[in-house]
C-alpha cells in the first residue's frame, strides 16, 4: 500500500503541466487525504524523487529523472518507432502520437504535429492518461485480456474526475466499440479533436503501446477514419517487427 500511495503521486506529478502541482491538488488527484500526502511528499522529496518550487508547487525531481533515463535505455520505443511516425505524418498530414503503456496508464513519448494547418495538439510529450482514456489508452486497454481490463478499470475509476465527460459506463461502450471494430475512436471527449488508434504489440501479442491520429471532425469522417487505420496498423506491425529483431532503423 505505501508504494502503491508513493506511485499514485508520482504518477499525478507525472500528468501535471509544467507548472506543477501544490500539496491540495495532488490530494484531489489522487484521492488521499492532506495528511498522507505531506507525509509521502516529505519521503519522496528526501530521495530526491520530488522537489518543491518557490510557490510551494511540487515537481518530479531529479532522481525521478534518472531512472527514467535508465528504464528508456533498456528499450527506447521512441527511436525504433520513428520511421513509422515519419511516415504518417507525411501520409496523413495530421498529428501523430506516439504512446507507451506504463503500468495503468499510457505515456506520450512521441508526436508529430502534421503541416495541415488546423492541428489537434491534444497531448505533450511527456504527460499521461490512463488507460481507456484518449484514443492510445482505449486501444491498449482494448487489446488486454478481459480479466486484467476489469481490474485496470477498478483501479483508474477514481481518477476520472479530471475527465468530466468520461465516465467508466462511458469507457465500457468505447471499449465494446473498439473490439468490435478493431481499432480506438475517441469522440472528442477530452478536447475538440476525434483520435483514432491502434495498440502496438511485442512478441508476446501483449499491448506495450499504441500509434494515434488526433484531427478535426471533418479530416476524420468514417471514409478517411478507415484509411487512417490501415496506416496505423501498416506501422504498428512494422515497429514490432523492428522490436523482433532489435532494429530502430528500417
Amino acid at each position: 500500500m505505501t508504494l502503491h500511495k508513493s506511485v499514485a503521486i508520482l504518477r499525478a506529478l507525472g500528468s501535471a503541466a509544467d507548472a506543477g502541482l501544490q500539496a491540495g491538488r495532488i490530494a484531489k488527484a489522487t484521492g488521499y487525504d492532506r495528511v498522507t500526502v505531506h507525509r509521502f511528499l516529505r519521503n519522496l522529496g528526501a530521495e530526491g524523487l520530488i522537489e518543491r518550487d518557490e510557490s510551494r508547487c511540487y515537481h518530479l525531481g531529479p532522481q525521478a529523472w534518472l531512472l527514467g533515463m535508465a528504464a528508456s535505455r533498456r528499450f527506447d520505443l521512441t527511436a525504433i518507432a520513428g520511421p513509422s511516425l515519419d511516415r504518417i505524418e507525411a501520409e496523413t498530414q495530421d498529428t501523430i502520437y506516439l504512446l507507451r503503456r506504463v503500468g495503468d496508464d499510457v505515456l506520450c513519448v512521441g508526436r508529430r504535429d502534421g503541416t495541415y494547418p488546423i492541428k489537434s495538439l491534444v497531448m505533450e510529450v511527456g504527460k499521461s492518461y490512463p488507460l481507456g482514456v484518449g484514443g492510445g489508452g482505449l486501444a491498449v486497454l482494448a487489446a488486454l485480456e478481459d480479466a486484467e481490463v476489469k481490474e485496470v478499470l477498478s483501479r483508474v475509476k477514481t481518477r476520472l474526475g479530471g475527465y468530466p465527460k468520461v465516465t467508466i459506463t462511458r469507457i465500457g461502450q468505447l471499449l465494446a466499440d473498439t473490439k468490435e471494430q478493431g481499432y480506438a475512436f475517441w469522440p472528442a471527449l477530452i478536447s475538440e479533436a476525434f483520435v483514432v488508434a491502434v495498440p502496438i504489440l511485442d512478441r508476446q501479442k501483449k499491448p506495450i503501446g499504441a500509434l494515434s491520429c488526433a484531427a478535426i471532425k471533418e479530416r476524420l469522417d468514417p471514409k478517411r477514419r478507415v484509411k487512417v487505420v490501415e496506416l496505423l496498423a501498416r506501422e504498428a506491425l512494422a515497429i514490432q517487427r523492428r522490436m523482433t529483431v532489435g532494429r530502430a532503423n528500417t
